[in-house]
């Protein structure tokens, strides 16, 4: 009885071994992938887009400058072309636009003649797809990114990524104007099938006269679509 005993208690604790080792195992094939690695995916991916839709909004942004954007719907050509309608705080007051950017060129409508004008300090692509400067660039510099979540972007499959960012490396998106060393809280939403950036959200003091509650979410799509952006007339 007693050697029963010592074997069915050995046998028992086999299996409770066992049982640990396979739960062990199956944890590690359901856990997600590396942030680091998605993202350096993601930076691959974006280099290669030659065009994209993307809405840009604002809440609570600061009004600095002669035409702050609150919100933006337009697309982008690379490497050099973009157009918008975009809703922005001019002196004071929120109004409507249109925006064309073409090399160093820019332009906006005046919201009350709706001619166009010569202007600089908008939205500029060259440095929204130059790697050392635009999305790309935005992406290599997120800092202690968290682990990968589930989440989708207008029903696109995604990995949700946040990390802290210097909001220097913003000024692509934002036209950067705040403190050196200033950090904000971002998000990335990055496609689980073509590692594309989906969508990047800002939390923080990017732009001059922002605060804490100031909330930018840049969204992207219709990657590699025909696009003919010229001048205004």
């Amino acid at each position: 009885m007693r050697s029963r005993f010592i074997r069915f208690r050995y046998i028992t604790s086999l299996c409770a071994l066992l049982m640990l080792l396979l739960a062990a195992c199956s944890g590690d094939t359901k856990s997600g992938p590396n942030a680091k690695d998605l993202i350096s995916k993601a930076q691959a991916a974006m280099q290669k887009v030659t065009s994209y839709h993307f809405t840009l909004t604002a809440e609570n942004p600061g009004t600095a400058g002669l035409l702050a954007i609150q919100s933006a719907d337009g697309d982008v050509l690379v490497p050099d072309k973009l157009k918008a309608n975009a809703n922005a705080f001019m002196l004071g007051s929120l109004v409507q636009v249109k925006i064309v950017s073409i090399g160093e060129k820019q332009y906006y409508t005046d919201p009350v003649t709706q001619e166009w004008n010569a202007t600089n300090g908008l939205l500029d692509p060259r440095t929204l797809t130059d790697p050392q400067t635009g999305l790309v660039a935005i992406l290599g510099h997120i800092e202690d990114p968290g682990t990968p979540t589930d989440d989708t972007v207008n029903g696109t499959a995604c990995w949700s990524i946040k990390g802290k960012l210097d909001a220097k490396y913003l000024a692509s998106i934002t036209g950067g104007g705040v403190p050196s060393g200033t950090k904000v809280n971002v998000t990335t939403w990055i496609g689980k099938n073509d590692n594309l950036l989906y969508q990047l959200r800002i939390n923080g003091k990017a732009v001059q006269g922002d605060s804490d509650k100031t909330v930018r979410t840049f969204k992207l799509s219709k990657f590699g679509e025909q696009l003919d952006i010229q001048p205004p007339v």
